[in-house]
């Protein structure tokens, strides 16, 4: 029996969505069986999941090991879950969903394959304390914040800008940010920042499932978290009271990206 910790093959976790009929969070990658496969290679590959499974003893009969149930169920209909993906210029590149769960948080983690058909083994962890939010901060290794300022400029502001680049690669960033209509002072932050060298990006989202609905609910925008020589930063597209989308960039640390997690997620699902 697992006790807050186990992993699954592609071909295990394959085989528990088919048999339970699940769809687990986006940023979980499940296996797909080869294009033109016939109804006994189906069988078999799902078999082969299903044996690794009982020799393991993680299935007897038709009793799955609790831990691993409710990991799979709640990756598919979370009551509150923080989705992270993060690509790393010097360490690991994965997908993680961090999932609520009563007073603990269960921990999917996937790291990327060689290539974007590869799936790799899903690791399920139990975390008795830090919630989605914090163990999701702390996937993200050591942040330090960066010294630099902050700018919050209308993100139409920002697709001109992106156009103005794209007709005059030569002119600069900045040129093309002030020729946007960006205010100097948010445009040499913006520029400073758009240009840093990155270790490392990452994007985090947050989702959950009404039970009485049986629907997910997603945010409509999510948070972007790019790690420089200097530190680290959040961006984050976000609309305002009128509707209008404002881009924010500035300095972030752990204690920061938690704080915004949970701003993200009563906005979902109301105050905790």
């Amino acid at each position: 029996m697992a006790r807050g910790q186990v992993t699954l093959s592609p071909h295990a976790l394959t085989y528990l969505c088919e048999h339970y009929d699940l769809n687990l969070h986006p940023m979980v990658r499940v296996g797909r069986m080869p294009r033109g496969a016939d109804e006994d290679q189906t069988r078999q590959a799902l078999e082969r999941g299903r044996r690794e499974l009982i020799d393991r003893r993680l299935l007897d009969g038709q009793d799955l090991d609790p831990f691993v149930g409710d990991a799979i169920h709640l990756l598919a209909r979370p009551p509150v879950a923080v989705g992270v993906a993060v690509r790393s210029e010097e360490g690991t590149s994965f997908n993680a969903v961090l999932v609520e769960h009563g007073r603990s948080t269960v921990q999917a983690y996937q790291a990327d394959g060689e290539d974007a058909e590869q799936v790799t083994d899903l690791h399920l962890t139990r975390h008795e304390f830090g919630g989605p939010s914090g163990n999701a901060v702390n996937l993200l290794g050591r942040l330090p914040q960066s010294q630099g300022q902050s700018a919050s400029v209308p993100s139409e502001l920002i697709d001109r800008m992106a156009q103005r680049l794209r007709d005059h690669p030569s002119g600069g960033i900045q040129a093309a940010l002030s020729a946007a209509g960006v205010k100097r002072a948010d445009a040499q932050v913006l520029a400073k920042v758009f240009t840093a060298k990155r270790t490392s990006d990452a994007v985090l989202t947050v989702q959950s499932y009404d039970d009485k609905v049986r629907r997910t609910h997603r945010l409509p925008f999510n948070l972007q978290i790019f790690v420089t020589e200097e530190g680290g930063y959040f961006s984050q597209k976000k609309p305002d009271g009128n509707g209008r989308e404002w881009t924010t960039v500035a300095p972030a640390d752990g204690r920061k990206i938690s704080t915004k997690l949970e701003e993200m997620a009563s906005y979902l699902v109301g105050p905790r």
